[in-house]
């Protein structure tokens, strides 16, 4: 089984302390790892509690709405989503790039909840992309899944979406027979 997830953070930048990205929107699918279909989505936005003021200036960034705020939920209700998604041991949790992991325990830490995911469930589809392709640097999402000739849908950095968009590209990638164990153990090898 997969889970793919977006998130959309409050860039640290915004934030006067520097230190944290808060949640103000989840998205992911989970895909069935046989029949490779998407077998479970979450999509919402997530109140934010830290840093109110630059959450603001988050969603007027993205276009999220007061409205859309209405129907937020709280973080640990978005972790329970994740829960009933995502298996501890049989699932890969991925992401495009390794910030959504690190905001998601950092979000953890701060609410004083445990985290569901383990790391070493973590997938991060942008490294494992690059070391596939050979770069030397980390291709982004939208050239990546036109590279792959993947047809995408929704817009272009909304939590939703670009989990959508990176189960399409995986899907992609894994019925043209890429294994994620090959990944993991070249990762392993650079880092000896």
């Amino acid at each position: 089984m997969w889970q793919i997830l977006s998130l959309l953070n409050i860039p640290k930048e915004w934030d006067v302390h520097e230190d944290f990205s808060e949640i103000i929107e989840i998205g992911a699918v989970k895909i069935d790892g046989n029949s490779l279909a998407v077998t479970g989505k979450i999509q919402n936005f997530v109140h934010p509690h830290f840093y109110p003021k630059q959450a603001k200036e988050g969603m007027d960034f993205c276009m999220i709405t007061e409205k859309d705020m209405e129907s937020a939920i709280e973080f640990g209700e978005m972790l329970e989503q994740i829960k009933a998604l995502y298996v501890p041991g049989q699932t890969y949790f991925v992401a495009w790039g390794d910030e959504d992991y690190k905001v998601v325990a950092e979000g953890c830490r701060r609410h004083k909840l445990e985290n569901p995911v383990l790391p070493e469930d973590y997938l991060d589809l942008a490294a494992a992309y690059k070391l596939l392709k050979g770069d030397t640097y980390t291709t982004g999402l939208k050239k990546a899944t036109e590279e792959q000739n993947v047809d995408t849908g929704g817009l272009w950095h909304t939590a939703y979406d670009d989990a959508a968009n990176t189960g399409k590209l995986l899907v992609k990638l894994l019925a043209d027979g890429w294994k994620p164990e090959a990944y993991w153990d070249e990762a392993a090898e650079l880092h000896k």
